[in-house]
């Protein structure tokens, strides 16, 4: 909000004058709306519509939570704390771990929607959402590899690999750098893996990361399209 406020105050003159600063302003709006996201293009195309429906049917419950004084900072805090709960849970009540990640799920659903149905989605809250989101991963990988489904060296890997594509697809965003082709394994993926196991009692965990391993080579070719940028 307050670069907002900013670009609101640098360029309010120019308005008021008629000049085409409202085109300068957008472009900035834009930009900044932007330069925080975890996604690449192809990543945006794919998940546009779905973000779309989710918004339409979550509002309401949004709408409650900010009437509650609940900001979307503090779901995505919520739902770290959830996240780790799961961890230490996990080992002794499955079922109470797992459905405390369901309830950070859920938080980590509300907050992106909360934050655009009150105008607040700011870089700021984008990159909380990111960080929140990348500590759930981990701590959901850690909590299944303690419980001995996810081989631990596996799990190691796959939360650099993970962490390190979305870091770089930020850097993508703010340098101005193509991420075409660059796509990050799947979060949710992995989270209704984790939920099949619980409900079935069937373990794709260590195959699914296995192919999420094959994403190694974007990782690497994200790092020499942003080398070559510096």
């Amino acid at each position: 909000m307050g670069g907002t406020a900013m670009i609101t105050q640098k360029y309010g003159d120019e308005i008021q004058a008629g000049e085409q600063a409202p085109s300068l302003v957008t472009e900035q709006l834009v930009s900044t709306s932007t330069c925080g996201s975890i996604y690449s293009g192809e990543e945006e195309r794919f998940l546009g519509p779905w973000q779309r429906i989710r918004q339409r049917f979550l509002a309401p419950v949004a709408f409650v939570l900010k009437r509650l004084g609940i900001s979307a900072d503090m779901l995505s805090f919520v739902s770290v704390i959830l996240g780790i709960g799961f961890f230490l849970f996990a080992p002794f009540q499955f079922t109470v771990a797992f459905w405390l990640l369901m309830a950070s799920i859920a938080c980590d659903g509300l907050d992106g929607v909360e934050a655009r149905l009150t105008g607040t989605n700011t870089t700021r809250g984008s990159f909380t959402d990111m960080f929140c989101d990348q500590l759930v991963v981990a701590f959901s990988v850690a909590g299944m590899a303690w419980i001995g489904l996810i081989h631990p060296v596996l799990a190691i890997v796959f939360v650099y690999v993970y962490s390190a594509l979305v870091t770089f697809l930020v850097l993508h965003r703010m340098l101005h750098v193509s991420s075409f082709g660059i796509v990050r394994p799947s979060r949710m993926l992995f989270y209704a893996a984790i939920a099949l196991y619980f409900f079935f009692h069937i373990d794709l965990l260590n195959v699914l990361l296995l192919i999420y391993l094959l994403t190694l080579p974007l990782l690497c070719m994200s790092f020499w399209r942003l080398r070559k940028a510096l």
